[in-house]
C-alpha cells in the first residue's frame, strides 16, 4: 500500500506541477489555452482521435474566434474567426508557410547545403522559398504553358475512354481507377516524353513514401525503424535524378523547367537536389488532385439532380461533324469547361468547400500582435483548419454543412446566401495560394466531363453509399477512403464515335477570390 500511495502521491504532484506550469507560462495576450484538462497532452489525443472533426468540435464548444492549443514544448494557435483571415494574411513574412516548404527538403533527402539555401531569407521575397511559387505562376496561369499541360493530360483521359468503350462495360474500383487514371495524366503533362513515372515500380515506390511521408518528418531516426519508406524515397529519387541527368527536364513542362532554371541557375542547387525537390513537386501535383478527383465523380454520379445538370451542360459542348471515312463524329473542346460549364464549377468548388481537410499551417517566425490583441509567439504554429471556415454559417448561410452543388452559381436570396469567398481555403490564399490551381481544376473538370457524356456510373452494391475515411492519412488535404466504390463503367451510346480536342484559352476560372484581383494580386 505505501508503494501505491507514493505512487498516486507522485501522479498528482505531477499533474499539479504541470498545471501551474501551463498557467505560469501563458500570456495573457496570447489566445485562450484551451483541453488543458491533460496538460499539454489533451490536444494531442483530440486530434489523433478525431483528426480535421477535433477543430469543428472545439469551434462549436468553446466558441472562440482564435485560441491555443498547448502541446508539448510548443503551441498551435488555431483560427476560427473569418475576419481574421486577412490580417494573418497580411504577417506572411513572420507567420510563415515559407519556412514549413524549406523544411520538406530535409524529407525529401536533399543535401544539408540544399537545404540550408531553403532556409535562407525567409522573410524576404529574394529568399529560395518565397521566390519559387512566383517565379513559376507564369506558366501555370492562363497561356500557352498551361494549355500545353491540359492539352496533354486530356489527351490520356481520351485514350482511356476510347480504350474503356471498346471493352463494354468494365467493373472497376472508383478510387483505384481514378487515380491511376489521374497520376498517369498529371505525370505525363509535367514531366514529358521521359517522364520517370511511366515505370509502375517508379509510380508504387512513390505512392509507398507518399504514404509515409508525414511518418518520415516526425519520428526522430525514421531512416532507421522506417528503411521501407526511406528505400521507396530513393527508389524514386533516383529515377529522378537519372532524368535530370538525361535531359528529361528539358523535354518537360513549363513548370518543370522553369522550376530547374530557378532552382539550378538562380540559387545554384546541385543536380540532385534539384531532381529532389521534383519529389516535393510530385507532392504538389499529385497530393490533393488525385483523392478530389474521387470526390467530385462521387458527387457528381450519386445524385441524379447534380449528374443531369451536369450532363446536360457538358453536352451543349458538344458538336457534330462529318467524316468521309468515320462517318459522324461528335467533337468536344474541353477548353470550353472553363467559361461555359458553371454548374460543372461550382459542383468542383463545392466539391472543395464540403472535403478539405487541409489544417493550412504556418510557422510563427518572429512574436506578432495580431490585429494589436492578440499574441502568437516566435517559434509556434498557426492554422487555419479548411473545415471550420467551410462549414461556418456565419460565412456559407444556414446549410453550410449540406452539399449544394449550386452554391457557387445561385444569386442570393433568403434562404440562400452568397458564399463568403474569404472563407474558401481549399487553394489556401494570399501569399499562401496554391499557383496550380488552374491546372488541376480543369484536368479534374476535364475527367468529369468526358465521364459524364461517354458513360454511366453504376455502383456494384445497387446504391450509392458515401465512403467512410477513418484512416486517411492525417497529412492528407482531401480524406482517402478506406474502401474502394465498385462501379461499373458502362458505355453511353457505344456507336458513337468521339474526337476530344483542348484549344486552350487565355481566360482564368474565376476559383478563388485572389482570381478576380487585377493581375492576380495578393
Amino acid at each position: 500500500m505505501p508503494a501505491v500511495t507514493i505512487a498516486l502521491g507522485g501522479l498528482v504532484a505531477t499533474y499539479i506541477f504541470l498545471r501551474v506550469l501551463l498557467h505560469l507560462t501563458q500570456d495573457a495576450r496570447e489566445p485562450p489555452a484551451i483541453e488543458t484538462r491533460i496538460p499539454f497532452l489533451g490536444p494531442l489525443f483530440g486530434m489523433f482521435r478525431e483528426k480535421s472533426r477535433f477543430y469543428l468540435r472545439i469551434r462549436d464548444t468553446y466558441k472562440l474566434p482564435i485560441y491555443t492549443l498547448r502541446m508539448p514544448f510548443s503551441r498551435m494557435y488555431i483560427v476560427n474567426a473569418t475576419e481574421l483571415i486577412p490580417a494573418v494574411q497580411k504577417h506572411w513574412r513572420t507567420i510563415s508557410f515559407a519556412a514549413i516548404a524549406a523544411d520538406a527538403g530535409n524529407f525529401v533527402g536533399m543535401s544539408k547545403g540544399g537545404v540550408e539555401v531553403m532556409r535562407q531569407n525567409l522573410q524576404s521575397e529574394d529568399g529560395f522559398s518565397i521566390s519559387w511559387p512566383k517565379y513559376i505562376a507564369p506558366v501555370l496561369g492562363p497561356g500557352e504553358d498551361l494549355d500545353a499541360i491540359n492539352r496533354k493530360s486530356v489527351e490520356v483521359f481520351s485514350a482511356e475512354m476510347e480504350k474503356l468503350r471498346s471493352q463494354g462495360t468494365t467493373k472497376v474500383g472508383l478510387w483505384q481507377w481514378s487515380r491511376r487514371i489521374m497520376v498517369e495524366s498529371t505525370t505525363e503533362a509535367i514531366w514529358g516524353p521521359e517522364n520517370p513515372y511511366r515505370d509502375p515500380i517508379i509510380a508504387d515506390a512513390w505512392k509507398t513514401f507518399e504514404a509515409g511521408f508525414l511518418t518520415l518528418s516526425v519520428f526522430p531516426f525514421a531512416s532507421l525503424f522506417f528503411p521501407k519508406l526511406v528505400r521507396a524515397r530513393e527508389l524514386a529519387a533516383n529515377a529522378m535524378i537519372d532524368y535530370m541527368r538525361k535531359g528529361g527536364h528539358e523535354q518537360g513542362s513549363g513548370l518543370v523547367r522553369r522550376r530547374f532554371e530557378h532552382h539550378r541557375h538562380l540559387f545554384g542547387l546541385s543536380l540532385e537536389d534539384v531532381a529532389r525537390g521534383e519529389l516535393g513537386n510530385t507532392f504538389a501535383v499529385l497530393g490533393n488532385s488525385t483523392p478530389c478527383s474521387l470526390w467530385v465523380l462521387y458527387h457528381i454520379f450519386s445524385d441524379e439532380e447534380v449528374l443531369a445538370d451536369v450532363r446536360r451542360e457538358v453536352s451543349n459542348l458538344v458538336r457534330e461533324e462529318k467524316d468521309e471515312e468515320k462517318g459522324t463524329v461528335n467533337v468536344v473542346d474541353l477548353a470550353g469547361i472553363r467559361e461555359s460549364c458553371p454548374i460543372l464549377l461550382s459542383t468542383f468548388q463545392e466539391t472543395l468547400r464540403y472535403r478539405a481537410v487541409n489544417p493550412g499551417p504556418r510557422v510563427i517566425l518572429e512574436d506578432v500582435l495580431l490585429e494589436g490583441r492578440f499574441l502568437l509567439k516566435k517559434g509556434n504554429m498557426l492554422m487555419i483548419p479548411a473545415p471550420v471556415q467551410h462549414t461556418d454559417v456565419a460565412a456559407w448561410g444556414e446549410n453550410a454543412k449540406m452539399f449544394d452543388h449550386l452554391r457557387f452559381v445561385r444569386k442570393p436570396s433568403p434562404g440562400h446566401k452568397k458564399p463568403n469567398r474569404v472563407a474558401f481555403r481549399a487553394f489556401g490564399g494570399g501569399h499562401v495560394l496554391c499557383p496550380g490551381r488552374h491546372f488541376a481544376s480543369t484536368e479534374i473538370m476535364a475527367l468529369a466531363a468526358l465521364l459524364v457524356l461517354q458513360f454511366d456510373v453504376v455502383p456494384v452494391a445497387g446504391k450509392w453509399v458515401e465512403p467512410t475515411w477513418e484512416n486517411s492519412p492525417v497529412q492528407a488535404g482531401f480524406p482517402v477512403i478506406d474502401k474502394d466504390i465498385d462501379v461499373e463503367l458502362r458505355p453511353r451510346d457505344p456507336e458513337k464515335k468521339w474526337h476530344v480536342i483542348f484549344t486552350g484559352s487565355d481566360k482564368a476560372m474565376g476559383i478563388v477570390s485572389e482570381d478576380s484581383l487585377p493581375n492576380n494580386s495578393n
